[in-house]
């Protein structure tokens, strides 16, 4: 085998077979437990939300099913993440990261519950059609030219294919990719990593437009009058940032839990970190982007956007994403002692996901809020409870994945370069 073998062989370097012991590799039964109480808890507040806007007038209704939405979109950005992340490292050949992947594998894997989670969304398209996306009510757009115009792509049966086509491409490289990996746990057989590297190849290719288009139709078009160049590259951005703040996250508490001793070490951290460094920089510069472009053109149907969010209170919240999600991460994970602390690093990831949270919130909600009289940004027990929702039932799922398969990949050629890996900036 080419590159991939080349660096096991290079290394010379037979692991400890005792870091590959059954206690070091299995998250055991507490995961499983906290797993089910998570997808019970999100299960509860589904019902909870569903009970709160059952036979509610249509703007209640409209309110539980955008805060649901919210939910979702931050849901699904971990696997959809996870998934991007996991084919660029087979495609960069990236032997470092031998020993993280298994996490973003159990991420990636995840794409069949976020289908199940865009379920109820999907009905009531069909069932109450214009509760969430306006372009569905025939009355809303009647002799509205822009929606004539995009007629062609704005349609409830062309927006189902679409979605079961991403649901499609999501779930099917995640499980060839996955089921590879976890085949080679048991037959050692290094060209699998050969095969997961050549399916990524165009894996990437149809991720890319998946996710575009995902954003386009799940968060663009919650305004259909509403376009942007950059959409599908911020909502990327979005959730890769969420996915390694996650998957970082996770690797910690394993660590601290006994797991992973002599496996995941603060070399790999610091690489973690460094990515969460540039991915915070990147959301910046697309965020930027975005505005600057908006502003700039000058076009009303993109100015809109931007000013919803300036008015009826959401000015103090689009300043603190500002803030929040740019500012306060960049100047953590600056210094290099930070990028390796299990003090701070565990900290910047918490507070890199609740800014993740203020993100969507921020892109979902405010098509609330729009007009003269509309109110401000809210947190009601329906609103908390409808973006909670499909997130424990998110994570539920991610730590029952957790719990089925070992932590690590453990034939894998790269090993021998992960476990001897050193940064040297």
């Amino acid at each position: 085998m080419s590159h991939a073998t080349g660096h096991a062989h290079e290394h010379h370097f037979e692991p400890d077979p005792a870091l590959f012991a059954e206690p070091n590799v299995r998250a055991g039964g507490a995961a499983r437990g906290l797993s089910l109480a998570l997808i019970i808890a999100g299960l509860a507040l589904g019902g909870f939300v569903y009970l709160q806007s059952a036979g509610a007038d249509k703007p209640a209704m409209r309110v539980a099913m955008l805060s649901y939405h919210t939910g979702f979109l931050a849901s699904i950005a971990f696997f959809i993440g996870a998934l991007g992340f996991v084919m660029i490292l087979h495609q960069t050949a990236a032997g470092w990261s031998a020993v993280i992947r298994r996490q973003f594998e159990n991420l990636m894997s995840l794409a069949p519950v976020g289908a199940l989670l865009f379920l109820p969304t999907l009905v009531l398209c069909y069932t109450k059609p214009g509760l969430l996306w306006k372009w569905m009510d025939p009355a809303h757009v009647a002799g509205d030219v822009i929606f004539q115009k995009k007629q062609a792509f704005l349609n409830l049966p062309f927006f189902t294919v679409r979605a079961l086509a991403f649901f499609a491409v999501w779930a099917g490289f995640a499980f060839a990719l996955r089921s590879l990996s976890l085949r080679q746990d048991a037959d050692g057989d290094r060209w699998k990593t050969r095969t997961m590297r050549k399916i990524s190849a165009p894996g990437l290719l149809l991720f890319a437009l998946a996710t575009a288009f995902a954003g386009f139709d799940w968060g663009m078009a919650l305004d259909f009058h509403f376009f942007s160049t950059m959409w599908g590259v911020y909502f990327f951005a979005q959730s890769m940032l969420a996915t390694l703040a996650l998957g970082t996250l996770t690797l910690i508490v394993l660590r601290s839990a006994g797991r992973l001793e002599g496996l995941v070490r603060d070399e790999h951290f610091h690489d973690l970190g460094k990515l969460l460094f540039g991915f915070t920089i990147f959301w910046a510069y697309i965020s930027f982007s975005q505005y600057f472009l908006i502003w700039y053109a000058n076009i009303p149907e993109e100015t809109s956007f931007m000013m919803a969010r300036r008015e009826h209170g959401w000015l103090s919240l689009s300043s603190a994403l500002v803030v929040g999600k740019f500012v306060i991460p960049f100047l953590a994970l600056l210094p290099r002692p930070n990028r390796r602390s299990m003090a701070v690093l565990p900290l910047v990831c918490v507070w890199i996901l609740g800014m993740h949270l203020l993100d969507l919130f921020w892109v979902v909600q405010p098509e609330l809020t729009k007009g003269p009289d509309a109110p401000g940004p809210s947190l009601t027990p329906v609103v908390i409870a409808g973006i909670l929702s499909p997130l424990c039932v998110m994570l539920g799922a991610f730590l029952w994945r957790i719990a089925s398969v070992p932590l690590v990949p453990l034939q894998d050629p790269r090993l021998p370069q992960s476990l001897t890996h050193r940064n040297s900036i």
